[in-house]
């Protein structure tokens, strides 16, 4: 985890979201970030991921039980994207993390194949 990322904080001793993305996926590449790519010059292969939404798993006695948290985690990759989209697929399951599609697409500008994976988890 990087030090620096103010919005990563710990609770208690659960860890956040963001903590557990880039915990699961640092494995699979170095270059991951909250919302965009900080570098001016984007490397090959970079991620980066972003809250969808947040909302209740479940009510009881008039009370929200359990929040669950819906991310967007986008693979940028120049060249063939088939292993690491495995890759990724297999270590958010590792990390409790139900991944529930993937958009893929081909920015021709960029030259980046751009697979954004929908995926939740429940928060602990």
């Amino acid at each position: 985890m990087r030090g620096s990322d103010a919005e990563e904080v710990w609770r208690g001793d659960k860890m956040s979201v963001n903590q557990k993305i880039e915990s699961a996926l640092n494995g699979i590449t170095k270059n991951i970030w909250p919302l965009c790519c900080p570098d001016e010059h984007s490397p090959d292969v970079y991620i980066v991921y972003n809250p969808e939404i947040e909302m209740p798993g479940y009510h009881a006695d008039d009370t929200d039980m359990e929040w669950v948290q819906y991310m967007q985690i986008h693979l940028f990759v120049k060249g063939n994207y088939i292993g690491l989209r495995r890759k990724i697929r297999a270590s958010l399951r590792e990390a409790d993390f139900t991944v529930t599609d993937i958009d893929t697409t081909y920015e021709k500008d960029t030259g980046y194949s751009h697979l954004c994976f929908g995926c939740y988890i429940e928060e602990e």
